[in-house]
């Protein structure tokens, strides 16, 4: 059976039994930029896609529109053309490959950040009435340490911090870790080691920041996965196409596609420590960003 047939077997068979999952948020972050943040932040959400579920990706990183170069896309409109009278939010949903969903944001957060309070409680209105079949809600937060970035940390249901075997990546994932620690209690970060040479690379990588982190936080961030170095995901950025759409048996997309099964649950290798408890629709989400950025 080929993916797409899969694929149309597992949705089907999820509405003629009436199931529904419980939607869940997760970030994608990073201790700095150009380790892959927003390629996988794309790439889970189509891995997910392909395990039957519904994914939709925020693109909340401030200053850039990578979702967008990534899918090979222009949106036509974005998060904030919502303030616009008229703008119904299902006009700022996009469509992707594998029936994946994503809002825009980048370049035109940096105006939403600045909204007034009147014209951000308009937006946020909007959103919470996209409710519905969005099981997941994938947001690719910017990278580093900015407080548009913690605050929406600080309302998703896990973090997915990614991060290379350099050095300066290792110490910038550290130096989040430890921001963000402390000032969300009970925080749930797993590791994601891009760029791997090898699994042993990957583990060694993850071995050393875990112990530092236990050293000096103590805390322990639990282990997603990791991903092989692999020509096919610079070929697939060049293209402006996921990975995982083409080249769907590479290296890099048989690990992403155990990352997602990981984070949701499905895989034979479960997590180190369980998925968090806190599970929320849509609405609730919203809400919770609203009151993040001191909107309600």
């Amino acid at each position: 059976m080929d993916q797409a047939s899969d694929l149309r077997r597992r949705v089907a068979e999820r509405t003629r039994t009436g199931g529904h999952i419980d939607m869940r948020t997760l970030a994608v972050t990073s201790g700095k930029g150009g380790v892959g943040k927003s390629n996988l932040a794309v790439n889970i959400a189509l891995a997910i896609q392909e395990e039957g579920a519904n994914a939709l990706v925020l693109d909340a990183d401030v200053g850039f529109a990578n979702v967008d170069v990534l899918l090979g896309r222009r949106s036509e409109r974005t998060i904030v053309d919502l303030v616009q009278p008229g703008v119904r939010p299902e006009d700022v949903v996009q469509r992707g490959p594998l029936g994946m969903r994503w809002i825009s944001g980048g370049t035109a957060l940096t105006h939403w950040v600045h909204m007034s309070k009147e014209q951000a409680g308009a937006c946020f209105d909007k959103l919470r009435d996209l409710e519905s079949d969005v099981d997941w809600v994938i947001v690719d937060t910017g990278a580093g340490l900015n407080e548009a970035s913690l605050h929406i940390l600080g309302v998703v249901d896990d973090i997915l911090l990614v991060t290379t075997p350099e050095p300066t990546a290792l110490a910038d994932a550290y130096a989040l870790i430890k921001v963000v620690v402390r000032r969300l209690p009970g925080v749930c970060i797993r590791l994601v080691v891009n760029r791997c040479r090898s699994f042993a690379e990957g583990l060694e990588t993850s071995n050393r920041l875990t112990s530092v982190c236990q050293a000096f936080l103590s805390y322990e961030p639990a282990v997603a996965g990791y991903i092989l170095e692999d020509p096919a995901l610079g070929q697939a950025v060049q293209r402006q196409i996921p990975v995982l759409v083409g080249t769907p048996n590479s290296r890099a997309s048989q690990c992403i596609r155990q990352i997602a099964r990981r984070v949701m649950g499905r895989s034979d290798a479960q997590p180190e420590r369980p998925l968090g408890s806190a599970r929320s629709g849509w609405r609730e989400f919203v809400w919770k960003l609203q009151h993040a950025f001191g909107r309600g």
